[in-house]
């Protein structure tokens, strides 16, 4: 074979397969069936006005296009309440630890000083729930209290280093 027949059959190769990514392509996903048509008695008379675009507005609104439940939003749009700042979030306590009671591992007590609405050190045990705030884990050296989206880690204080 010659090039110039190597090429003929590559080109219409080419093509017939490009002729049947088309028609792959354009082949419908869903079944499509056209209705029946209209009986006489639906027929819509002449004599109706076409719609006024003031009701088209308010069509439009009626049924919103960029919602997907197409209806209004049930919030108000204030644009005064908008200028507002906003509330600040709630501080996070600035938690401290006092000292660690170990009693060999079996039921080891914290003294966490700083927690919402107690004054002073308080005696915590692993599990305990305070103002919000849980006690994971008591260790010999740590503690690790989770709450208000955040997790502590508090180190006993050693004022000697």
């Amino acid at each position: 074979m010659n090039v110039r027949a190597i090429n003929a059959e590559l080109l219409a190769t080419a093509s017939l397969g490009l002729a049947l990514g088309v028609r792959l392509a354009g082949w419908p996903l869903v079944r499509v069936v056209v209705p029946p048509p209209p009986r006489a008695a639906s027929v819509v008379p002449s004599g109706v006005s076409p719609l006024e675009p003031d009701s088209l507005v308010h069509l439009i609104v009626g049924r919103d296009p960029f919602r997907v439940t197409r209806r209004p939003s049930n919030v108000v749009y204030d644009p005064v309440r908008l200028a507002q700042p906003a509330t600040p979030p709630v501080p996070r306590p600035a938690l401290a630890l006092v000292g660690i009671v170990w009693d060999s591992g079996r039921d080891p007590t914290a003294l966490v000083e700083g927690l919402p609405g107690v004054e002073g050190p308080r005696p915590v045990r692993s599990g305990e729930m305070v103002a919000g705030l849980r006690v994971k884990a008591i260790k010999p050296d740590r503690v690790v209290i989770t709450g208000l989206d955040t997790t502590w880690t508090l180190m006993v204080r050693e004022p000697w280093r």
